[in-house]
């Protein structure tokens, strides 16, 4: 096979530990000598770029990122966007309107911020979301007083729209299948009790091949390294998918490679054995 050119690297579960915030020395460490290498590593992330570990972009090699599920790829050094994949305002506020009455503290992702209504915030302080995704917004964003209007006031450039804690998971399941039967919508999770709504063609996998299209590069020279649902059509744009040890069973029937898991630095694993061309 082709020597690979570039790895893409999912976040939560796959690059971070599972405090979702923690990066192993030795993936870090390996993100760097492949860097080095001349190998674009891009993560390839459902958050804003606001929220890729600062560790990560101080790599000093690192130009690409690959954002909220593929809505937005990013090239860091110019600060400009070579790919975009926004949800329609009106299919915004339709989401918004289904929601409202069970009251699933939707969030809006525009612009490199997570925005939230104001009352939604607090009562999300009082479920088990995520710390780090909380944190962000306590302390990095301004929340907003009326979301709606936010949205009929801003209609371009909305990336996607989160629900970020669903108490009854059978509720996610029906509303992630009634949403889908609307048409012109990506649905994903990342998190334990989250659903992500984005545009349809703003996935991973649609931004890889993107990007490496720009850069000329074939699908057999693409490595991709994944966990969840989100990361399914990420592996199937690459030559080389790569399922962690903790992997999920539709990610890991994908794989070409099992590496070790996200705790176990899995993903330094997997870019080892592409630098030494043992896969």
């Amino acid at each position: 096979m082709k020597k690979i050119r570039m790895i893409c690297v999912d976040l939560d579960g796959t690059l971070l530990a599972d405090d979702h915030h923690t990066i192993p020395p030795r993936n870090l460490a390996a993100i760097r000598r492949a860097a080095e290498a001349g190998i674009a590593v891009v993560p390839a992330t459902g958050r804003i770029l606001a929220r890729v570990p600062r560790e990560v972009r101080q790599v000093p090699q690192l130009r690409y990122a690959i954002v909220i599920n593929g809505a937005e790829v990013v090239d860091l050094e110019k600060g400009t966007l070579l790919y975009t994949a926004y949800l329609p305002q009106e299919t915004v506020l339709r989401i918004l309107e289904r929601v409202a009455p069970l009251g699933l503290m939707p969030e809006i992702y525009w612009n490199d911020h997570m925005l939230i209504q104001a009352q939604d915030l607090k009562r999300l302080q009082e479920t088990e979301v995520e710390r780090d995704h909380l944190e962000h917004l306590l302390y990095r964003e301004q929340p907003v007083d009326d979301l709606v209007q936010f949205v009929r006031d801003h209609p371009e450039g909305i990336c996607k729209v989160n629900l970020p804690y669903f108490e009854d998971l059978s509720l996610r399941v029906s509303l992630r299948r009634e949403l889908e039967s609307w048409g012109g919508l990506q649905t994903s999770t990342s998190m334990g009790r989250n659903l992500e709504l984005n545009a349809l063609s703003a996935t991973k996998g649609e931004a890889v091949r993107a990007l490496g299209c720009a850069l000329g590069l074939s699908r057999d020279e693409i490595m991709a390294i994944g966990d969840s649902d989100n990361d399914l059509d990420l592996l199937r744009a690459s030559g080389f998918p790569v399922a962690m040890g903790n992997a999920s069973a539709p990610v890991r029937a994908l794989a070409r490679m099992v590496t070790a898991t996200n705790e176990q630095a899995g993903v330094a694993v997997a870019i080892e054995a592409a630098m030494q061309e043992e896969i």
